[in-house]
């Protein structure tokens, strides 16, 4: 990745505060017609942000029936829509709701099966997961509601699991810091480590990225961004959590994630939370002076530095040779992680220059048993010939790494993948574009470098072939998942060999 595109997201940033007053002005108009545009066309699942469900209880708390449907969001998760369907106390369908929600206020109508149409409004209260609304009804009369709710902006999880997190302060004390002169620095890194958790053992959510890292990225802007508040990234509300790991004597297979260069992990939260809820351990690593930022627990930061020739790359891929010995060595005795990795079954993937150690990777490292790159670069020096592993490259349509893609088919000649995504952008493969449709949702995506393809079927199209690319290598499911996506998304170009 580019040290422009920082830069490119801090203006969008700046963009999105020229809209942010608007955002949270006091006006609320809500009309029939918006109401309707809304319906449920099928697609719910997908593109919305969140589900709810809620019981229904009469003026004098008698449970009269029940709510369930999906949110979408706005510019923060105090503002968006709702849309589901209402059933009585057995259970029967009576019709469907849909709705708007501004701070403390919603407003909305209730369609009945007989296609009456009657108008709702109410205050609402509630935190993180839980909510409830006393709500004023030409209908139903005066109604309370009670209910939890999960939402993001980022896409749902599709797997079982829920997501736990820890992170770690590495110290390779075998390898001197390249980057510095200094005769007594040795490597250090920060690892993330994102693990199947149990469902429903933690409310909590964490933050998706640290102060520090936030104010790095708010203060890169050329202007004041005086309008964006400075707890903004706490709207993302990822799905992870501090929870225990998942109650089950199952071992599950590790995968390495290496993000590009002058990038964080967290802007790969989506493309990694999924994984795991489908039962994966992943192991993100943010490589200092490659990465963006780096901040370490007491405080220090490390920038990101020019690329210096075979050592920025060598610097990765070493990290990730060390990451893998420490987790060789603690599987037995971490507090969190002991006993829970398969390290049988290794993959890695990457994003730009991590997909370039992903390759380098593969080829050097036979605990590694399968490959994927978002995007990847490719250095045909560091990988002059075969490996009998699975490859899988995504890539950017048109994209200007396809050299190195073409170098890498025509070098691996078995179980090797390419998926072209039509419409998509190198920076695609990021939550990036997703944050941007909330933040600045007045201007397409396109406009502001994520390309023709809408960001979140990106997002959606790319965890589905890095779920269904590790389950087959990794836990050895059908093959035939993996081939027949296609069929599902026909925005991809697939080709095998």
């Amino acid at each position: 990745m580019k040290k422009t595109f920082l830069s490119f997201v801090l203006i969008a940033f700046l963009i999105f505060s020229s809209f942010h007053s608007c955002a949270n002005s006091d006006s609320f108009s809500i009309t029939q017609a918006s109401i309707e545009s809304s319906t449920d066309t099928g697609d719910s699942l997908e593109w919305a942000d969140g589900t709810f469900e809620c019981i229904i209880y009469d003026s004098s708390g008698m449970q009269i029936g029940g709510i369930s449907g999906y949110l979408t969001q706005g510019r923060n998760p105090t503002v968006g829509s709702f849309q589901g369907s209402y059933t009585n106390i057995d259970g029967v369908l009576q019709g469907t709701i849909h709705g708007f929600y501004k701070g403390d206020k919603l407003v909305g109508f209730l369609k009945g099966a007989d296609s009456f149409t009657s108008m709702f409004f109410g205050k609402i209260t509630g935190n993180s997961t839980h909510f409830s609304a006393e709500i004023k009804s030409t209908s139903l009369g005066d109604i309370y509601v009670s209910g939890v709710h999960s939402d993001s902006f980022l896409p749902m999880l599709t797997g079982e699991y829920d997501v736990g997190i820890v992170s770690y302060h590495l110290v390779d004390l075998n390898r001197l810091e390249l980057f510095t002169d200094q005769p007594d620095d040795y490597r250090e890194m920060m690892l993330q480590i994102w693990y199947p958790a149990a469902k429903g053992t933690s409310t909590e959510r964490t933050s998706y990225m640290d102060t520090i890292t936030f104010e790095w990225l708010f203060n890169r802007s050329p202007v004041p961004l005086i309008t964006i508040p400075d707890n903004a990234y706490e709207f993302v509300r990822p799905y992870s959590m501090n929870a225990p790991f998942a109650d089950t004597s199952e071992r599950f297979p590790v995968i390495v994630f290496s993000h590009g260069y002058d990038g964080v992990y967290q802007i790969y939260t989506s493309l990694i939370e999924d994984i795991v809820s489908h039962g994966f351990i992943v192991a993100s690593i943010n490589h200092p002076y490659i990465a963006g930022i780096t901040v370490f627990p007491d405080g220090r930061t490390t920038f990101v530095e020019p690329i210096n020739g075979n050592i920025s790359i060598e610097s990765v891929v070493s990290d990730v040779t060390f990451v893998l010995d420490w987790l060789e060595s603690i599987n037995q005795t971490d507090e969190i992680l002991a006993g829970t990795m398969d390290l049988n079954h290794i993959g890695m993937y990457g994003h730009s220059f991590g997909g370039a150690a992903t390759a380098i990777c593969c080829y050097q490292d036979d605990r590694i048993k399968a490959g994927l790159t978002l995007d990847g670069v490719v250095y045909s020096d560091r990988v002059p010939d075969d490996f009998d592993k699975p490859f899988l490259m995504l890539l950017a349509e048109g994209s200007n790494l396809r050299m190195g893609t073409e170098y890498l088919w025509d070098l691996l000649n078995n179980e090797v993948y390419t998926v072209e995504i039509i419409g998509s952008t190198h920076y695609g493969y990021t939550d990036v574009g997703i944050l941007l449709d909330h933040f600045v949702p007045l201007i397409p995506s396109k406009y502001l470098g994520f390309g023709e393809i809408d960001a979140k079927r990106l997002v959606l199209i790319t965890k589905a072939y890095e779920i269904a690319f590790f389950e087959t290598y990794l836990k050895g499911e059908p093959l035939e998942n993996l081939m027949q996506l296609e069929d599902y998304y026909e925005e991809v170009i697939f080709q095998f060999q």
